[in-house]
């Protein structure tokens, strides 16, 4: 089995066919390529992956060409943030069989108010078209999608990275410890409250 080495900083160093792949990646992601495309392309397990190897390659290349290539992706995803916010704002009509569907909200009248009827005699209904919110509601989620990206390109969540990367194991036996130890003196005050009010026993 290959082995991989480490830094002087216990980080893995990749190999060159590593290397070559992220930056193919990246290169692919410049020309328009999806995420899904290039790890079908190259042999990603996912579009996770796919992602996190355009993302090496950029902290590789020089800073010019990185910011470059960052500005690309944040224009598209400005642009399908754009489109799927248009969806989302957009009135879409519930369809069944080839059919839009719609519901009674009464009979349709003249000018006068009077209900008009068909040959037979019958009221003519009035029917409203019922809307379908699965198209607005699969925009805002790919919205939320593409707002959590463009973070991660910009480095939004960059702080919250790191607050995780501070809290070790000494860290959490820490704060367990001194939990443990609010919850111990709360429960001794209860106690002390309590006998403070229990009735004294007559002599």
């Amino acid at each position: 089995m290959a082995t991989q080495t480490r830094n002087g900083k216990g980080r893995f160093i990749r190999a060159a066919d590593s290397r070559k792949r992220d930056h193919r990646a990246a290169e692919l992601r410049t020309q328009g390529w999806s995420l899904q495309r290039i790890a079908d392309e190259l042999g990603f397990a996912s579009r996770g992956h796919a992602h996190n190897a355009v993302m090496r390659a950029y902290a590789d290349i020089p800073s010019e060409a990185s910011e470059h290539a960052k500005q690309l992706d944040l224009e598209r995803i400005d642009r399908l943030i754009e489109k799927a916010w248009e969806i989302m704002l957009r009135d879409h009509l519930t369809v069944s069989q080839g059919r839009v569907v719609g519901k009674q909200t009464g009979w349709q009248r003249d000018d006068d108010g009077a209900i008009l009827r068909d040959g037979e005699g019958n009221p003519v209904p009035q029917y409203e078209d019922v809307l379908d919110d699965g198209p607005a509601l699969a925009a805002i989620r790919e919205i939320r999608s593409l707002l959590d990206r463009r973070a991660k390109i910009m480095g939004y969540d960059a702080p919250a990275r790191s607050r995780i990367e501070v809290i070790t194991e000494d860290v959490l036996d820490a704060a367990l410890a001194d939990l443990e130890a609010q919850v111990a003196a709360n429960d001794a005050a209860a106690q002390r409250a309590a006998g403070e009010a229990a009735p004294v026993p007559r002599a």
